[in-house]
Formats: C-alpha cells, structure tokens, sequence
C-alpha cells in the first residue's frame, strides 16, 4: 500500500511538474514580442504589429513620400532583393494582402483610427496563425495569408534590424532617462505615473513622421527603425519626446493651463492647438541636446530644428520665453501668456 501510495506521489509531482512546464512555455510564447526594457520603457519587437505596418506602408507610401520630401530614402535592409526572389504565389499572396489594406485601411490613420487592430494584433501570439475572426473572416485570412510569406522571408530581417537598433542606442537611453525625465516632469508640471513603462514598439516602418504615441487604452509609441534618422541620437530624443506625452496628456497641467491662460488674456487669434506640441518638441529636444554635449556629442541638432516641425513657432520670441522658463525665470502663466502675446504679434504682422 505505501509502494502504490508513493508511485502515485511520484506520479501527481511529475503531472504537476508537466502542466508548470506547459504554463512556463505558454506564457513565453504570449511574451515573445519583449526585447529590452528600461526604468521607464519597456522595448517590444512584435511580429504582427511589423506585418500590419509593412503591409500599410506598402500600400500607402507615406512615410516613403514624406522621406523623400526631406531628400531621404529608407535605410537598404535587403528588402527589394527579398521580394524579387519571392516565387509567383509568394508575390501573390503578398500583393493580395497590400491591394486589401489599399481597399480597405490606407484611408484610416494609424494613430486616429486603427487603434483597435492595433491591440488585437498585440495580443496574437508570435508568428503562430490567428484564429479570431475579429474584424472579418476575410481580414484574418488575408493576415494568415500574409503571414505564411513574411514569416520566412521579411521578418528574420525585420527582426534583426529592429534588434540592433535599440542595442545601438539602449545604453544612452538608460543614462539619460535619471537626468531627462525629472527634469520634464519639472517643466510639464506633471508626474510620471509610479512604476509604470510606456510599451514601444519596434517597427521597420511607422507612420509618414516615423513615429506615433497613441494614449488608448494605453500609452504606446510606435518608432521606425528603417528610417535613416534612426541610425542617430534623434531616436533617443524621439523615445524621450513620445514618452513626455505621457507628461504633456489631454487635460493635463500644461494643456489645460494653455486654456486658462487663453482664456483669461482673450488674445486676438484662434487658440493655438499646436502650442503644447511645439512647447515640448523644443523643451525636450532642448533637454536631449544638453545630455547629449555631456556624453561629449557636441554637434547635435534638436529635431524640431532639424526636421522644420512647426516651423511657424520657429521665431525669436517662442525660443527665448521657452528659455526663460526652463531656466526659471519666468512662471508657467508667464510663460504662457508671453507666448500668446507673441504670437499675437506675429499674426499682426
């Protein structure tokens, strides 16, 4: 009785050793898309988020188009040679999958409108075919379709490509983000919430400005790697930018005090609805550059500056009231109403 009982301990330890086994595996299949992660950050290089943003770009072109208005071309990874050595039914299914997104996406915006796929997409398992039907039966095949070409052909340099950028710049990042974040949450007068990282992910391609951060459900940038930009400190200023969303939210000190400033000066133009946006491409591009002469990279260019984002903020007075304020010679409603009133001039001229 006892050698029975013991076999049958023996026996119950190695099922439950089996199904802890199974569950280990499982959980690590649903978390194949971790790359890396920071204090602040945490990297994701996710298979079918990379195939949804190959499969839009392919059909849109717009980060292409927007590249090529700056004199840039996307980095050469080996793409054209890839697609050029796919057999016909191979093409087939690709072109199949673009001309759908053609049909039926290209007209949503990545950051407005197709946030719902892009969580579905999440939380697909690595590579493995989808089985929902969430969207539509013809969505989902179309995908699978998709899938059972570029799982062998794009993504091992997809993945790879998208690997060696973050381990380009993740040592930087980590240095920075003790002395760049607090100083941020200073200037916001805002807090980042405790204990929380702001999933990125890596994507060879993003949307036409390389990168989004939509705030639904929750806080997410979405950064291209084949952007030739990507290759210099403007990634890790632009990690650092699309996190301080998260600083500058809807509702949040620095966008709800423009509201109240405008509307106790009643300044003579249309509320600025790019004012907050600007602020803090400038104030953090400011902060970034400052880091990055400490790190003795002293010819860096902050990217507004750079990339002639809201150049129509690029005036005299915008630079040196953002300069005081940063500096703490003026109050955040100082600032503010310094800002409208100079813009008011400007518009006035």
């Amino acid at each position: 009785m006892w050698l029975l009982t013991y076999r049958n301990w023996r026996y119950n330890i190695l099922i439950l050793f089996l199904l802890l086994s199974s569950f280990k595996i499982s959980a690590q299949e649903i978390k194949t898309s971790y790359a890396d992660s920071t204090s602040y950050y945490s990297f994701h290089n996710d298979y079918w988020i990379n195939l949804h943003h190959f499969l839009y770009q392919k059909a849109r072109g717009s980060q292409l188009n927007k590249l090529q208005e700056d004199g840039l071309e996307f980095l050469d990874i080996g793409e054209s040679r890839i697609y050029k050595s796919l057999n016909k039914k191979d093409q087939h299914k690709l072109d199949l999958a673009i001309k759908y997104y053609t049909e039926h996406l290209i007209e949503k915006d990545l950051l407005r409108d197709l946030g719902d796929i892009r969580v579905w997409l999440q939380n697909q398992k690595n590579t493995i075919l989808i089985r929902d039907t969430l969207f539509s039966e013809e969505y989902t095949s179309i995908l699978n379709s998709a899938s059972e070409v570029y799982s062998k052909t794009y993504w091992p340099i997809h993945k790879e490509h998208n690997q060696r950028v973050l381990q380009k710049h993740l040592e930087v990042i980590r240095s920075m983000e003790s002395p760049v974040i607090p100083k941020m949450e200073k200037i916001s007068l805002n807090k980042w919430p405790m204990n929380e990282k702001v999933r990125v992910d890596l994507t060879v391609y993003a949307n036409y400005a390389g990168a989004y951060t939509p705030s639904r459900p929750k806080m997410n940038i979405f950064i291209s790697t084949i952007d030739p930009r990507s290759l210099s400190l403007g990634f890790v200023e632009t990690i650092f930018h699309e996190g301080s969303h998260l600083l500058f939210n809807y509702g949040g000190p620095w966008r709800g005090g423009i509201t109240e400033v405008f509307e106790s000066e009643k300044p003579q133009i249309d509320y600025p609805i790019h004012l907050w946006h600007a602020s803090l491409f400038y104030l953090c591009g400011k902060i970034c550059q400052e880091e990055f002469i400490k790190r003795g990279f002293d010819n860096y260019t902050i990217t507004m500056i750079e990339r002639n984002i809201f150049n129509q903020y690029h005036f005299d007075d915008f630079f040196f009231t953002l300069n005081a304020y940063y500096d703490d010679k003026i109050t955040f409603s100082e600032t503010i109403a310094d800002l409208l009133k100079s813009i008011a001039e400007l518009k006035k001229n």
